[in-house]
């Protein structure tokens, strides 16, 4: 299994061959490094932005539920990007995790007549 250095040079890889512009933090030892521990790398080309995780084909659920956990528990709405690197057939797969957010009642006096 790659570890997650090598995924990312390959997500990167193509990602810029796109034209995207590619940002990633560096990795520290024992340290968390992901934007609010839920993406790995930033990506923009014009007026589009993509939040990517990697990680591998078996962790896709557990990212997914961290992910949604994340977004529901800050109340966030914002797409997030999976890409799981399938190591059999030597691509990613992708899906976009996203919650709709709730509109929430104004609390302000309603005056009655």
């Amino acid at each position: 299994m790659p570890k997650e250095a090598v995924i990312r040079k390959k997500a990167i890889k193509i990602l810029t061959d796109e034209n995207w512009v590619c940002w990633y933090a560096p990795k520290v030892r024992f340290k968390q490094t992901d934007v609010f521990g839920i993406i790995d790398v930033l990506a923009l080309r014009g007026s589009q932005k993509k939040n990517i995780q990697l990680t591998t084909l078996s962790n896709i659920s557990s990212r997914r539920k961290k992910i949604t956990a994340f977004l529901t528990s800050y109340q966030v709405s914002l797409p997030v990007e999976i890409w799981g690197w399938d190591g059999k057939k030597k691509t990613f797969r992708k899906e976009t995790v996203n919650i709709k957010l709730k509109k929430r009642r104004s609390k302000s006096p309603v005056k009655r007549a």
